[in-house]
């Protein structure tokens, strides 16, 4: 059929007017095209339909790639979740949009970035594995949707979940995945706060959006990871020049001839974290700053650092601590010879790899400086104690003596003590090493263990000072046994009986301390060093009285002593013992009863005098 010239005017005006985005309605094509244009009019609102949707979809494509081309450019993983839910809100016109990233190590998504949300509870948001709406687009990879949220029960809730979607009062949601190359990364949700179902087309652009979502979302992971990675490999090239300039000024520092304190100080600037130092025995060395030293408590470091030098001290790494503000410590050890601890205390962070290694290198550089260390003082202790020896057994020439006296600041002709400590062979290195280095004081092994000579006149003052350095190192009882000689050439005697001394107290007594040759000489002129016949003579001679006294908690022993001392009187033992005379006539005759009636005669009494000052050896507690 053709169409006549008006017909033809009205098909051509409403053809342009949809050219134009025009859309008219049945009645407004009814008007141009009359009422024989029926089928045509049909026909007409189809087309016009169809062009509509081409259209809308070229709008929509076109705001896909401008969103892409504009996303790209973003870098950082929260801007661009941000914004890539920005522009789904705007291109799908829900009043709600937001985006939750998929944790595959733990099955759960978490709401990353929303618009059009005003409860507090949205951003953050946890989705257990399996809940809910998300989970379910996570494990069939396809959009899914409800039209009321409310009013479906075909999948799993969650309380925290239904909370959030009640204070959005939001009915309808539209879930997409966000995925690329089969990695499901997240799901994009649409929603609104009505009940209404979402058409093809609404799906097909969120899941065209969501799917460029996911290149962009990838993208920008992988540059921020690139970038990390970067700035981590910077770090560490930063970090490690940074450890190479400490290791440098550690090892001039040993080269140097410097202490650990010095090195403490060092170590703690390069780490920005106080720093001790310990010998081979715990005990503080060195610390940086000093508050450091709070991980001592009465002179004794803290079990947990203790325990950690030890697993230090077989693997030769840092070993954690972390408490009492002690990160780490690292054993100082040369082969299988401890040498000391390295502790370094708590930062921000725990210590980094490279940290850890540079507190390793520091305690090897603390080796190095310790064996330096023990080198310089065992050949000088080596000297000092061959010059100890000559001393002792009187050999090399005066004047030799005196030159190598000198140069080490001792003054040689002068009196001389003598200090014996009796130790067992397997404890005399440790012995000797600890007494090494004492103040005016020389020092030396002996058959018998360490003895210690000084050119002081004051036998006892050196006994304790010796004694006291002696028993940080020994854990045993520790006797010490002083003698005076007049000069250096009767030291060798002095030195004899000294050690004839230290020979004969073990039988004597039980007990430790400080004892003078000169209190021992009778003694050792009577029995020599034979000190279990001495005490098997106390033992005969005056048995009866001890096991009285034992029995009784009399004081016999002491009377009869008092008794000698005052030759044999009556009053003036009395006087002594602050008791009236009646009382010692007393005690005499039990005397007399215990040891028989000839106990007063001079001999006898000299024997019983001595046999009573030996079980007072042994009773009574020396210094």
């Amino acid at each position: 059929m053709r169409l006549d010239e008006a017909a033809q005017r009205a098909v051509i005006d409403l053809l342009r007017r949809l050219e134009t985005g025009e859309q008219p309605g049945p009645e407004e094509a009814r008007e141009f095209l009359g009422p024989t244009g029926e089928e045509l009019t049909a026909q007409f609102q189809r087309t016009s339909a169809l062009v509509g949707r081409l259209r809308r979809r070229e709008r929509e494509l076109l705001a896909l790639i401008t969103s892409t081309h504009d996303l790209v450019q973003i870098h950082d993983v929260q801007a661009v979740l941000n914004r890539l839910v920005g522009r789904a809100h705007d291109l799908i016109g829900t009043e709600v949009t937001y985006m939750s990233l998929y944790d595959s190590r733990t099955d759960e998504l978490f709401v990353r970035a929303s618009r059009g949300t005003v409860s507090p509870l949205f951003p953050g948001l946890r989705v257990p594995a399996g809940v809910g709406i998300a989970s379910r687009v996570v494990h069939t990879l396809a959009p899914q949707w409800v039209a009321d949220y409310w009013g479906t029960a075909d999948f799993s809730h969650d309380p925290e979940i239904d909370r959030a979607i009640t204070d959005e009062h939001l009915r309808s949601i539209l879930g997409v995945p966000v995925s690329a190359d089969g990695e499901i990364l997240g799901v994009l949700f649409a929603a609104d706060r009505s009940a209404r179902s979402f058409g093809r087309d609404e799906i097909a652009l969120l899941s065209a959006f969501a799917d460029q979502a996911a290149l962009i979302l990838r993208t920008a992971r992988l540059f921020s990871e690139a970038t990390e990675a970067a700035q981590r490999a910077e770090k560490h090239a930063d970090d490690t020049a940074t450890a190479a300039q400490v290791h440098e000024q550690l090892t001039t520092l040993v080269l140097s001839g410097h202490s650990p304190r010095e090195m403490a100080a060092t170590l703690s600037g390069a780490l920005g974290r106080p720093v001790c130092v310990a010998d081979r025995d715990l005990a503080l060395l060195a610390s940086a700053p000093e508050e450091a030293e709070v991980w001592w408590r009465s002179g004794s470091l803290i079990p947990e650092a203790v325990r950690a030098a030890e697993r230090s001290r077989v693997s030769g790494r840092c070993a954690h601590v972390g408490s009492h503000g002690l990160a780490t410590v690292a054993a100082v050890v040369a082969g299988s010879a401890f040498l000391g601890l390295v502790l370094v205390g708590e930062a921000q962070a725990p210590p980094t790899e490279l940290e850890q290694l540079t507190i390793e290198r520091s305690a090897q550089i603390l080796a190095l400086l310790t064996m330096r260390q023990d080198a310089l003082t065992d050949a000088e202790e080596r000297v000092r104690g061959e010059l100890a020896l000559d001393l002792l057994s009187g050999s090399g020439e005066t004047e030799s003596l005196e030159r190598r006296a000198r140069a080490r600041g001792i003054e040689l002709d002068r009196p001389w003590t003598v200090v014996a400590l009796p130790v067992p062979d397997e404890r005399r290195h440790a012995l000797l090493r600890s007494l090494s280095g004492g103040r005016g004081w020389l020092a030396a092994a002996q058959e018998d263990g360490v003895a210690v000579l000084a050119p002081v006149d004051g036998p006892r003052e050196l006994a304790e000072q010796v004694r006291a350095r002696a028993r940080q190192t020994e854990r045993a009882p520790v006797i010490a046994v002083a003698g005076l000689a007049q000069g250096p050439a009767s030291l060798p005697e002095v030195a004899r009986e000294t050690w004839d001394c230290a020979q004969l107290l073990p039988h004597l007594t039980d007990e430790d301390g400080i004892f003078l040759t000169e209190e021992y000489e009778p003694y050792l002129s009577m029995f020599g060093t034979d000190g279990r016949r001495a005490r098997r003579f106390a033992e005969r001679l005056l048995g009866p009285v001890i096991d009285w006294d034992s029995k009784h908690g009399t004081e016999l022993t002491d009377t009869l002593i008092t008794y000698v001392d005052h030759g044999a009187g009556v009053t003036r033992t009395a006087r002594a013992l602050f008791v009236h005379p009646n009382t010692v006539k007393q005690r005499l005759e039990r005397l007399t009863a215990l040891l028989g009636p000839n106990w007063q005669s001079p001999e006898s009494l000299f024997r019983l005098g001595v046999a009573a000052r030996l079980h007072r050896i042994r009773t009574k507690r020396p210094c």
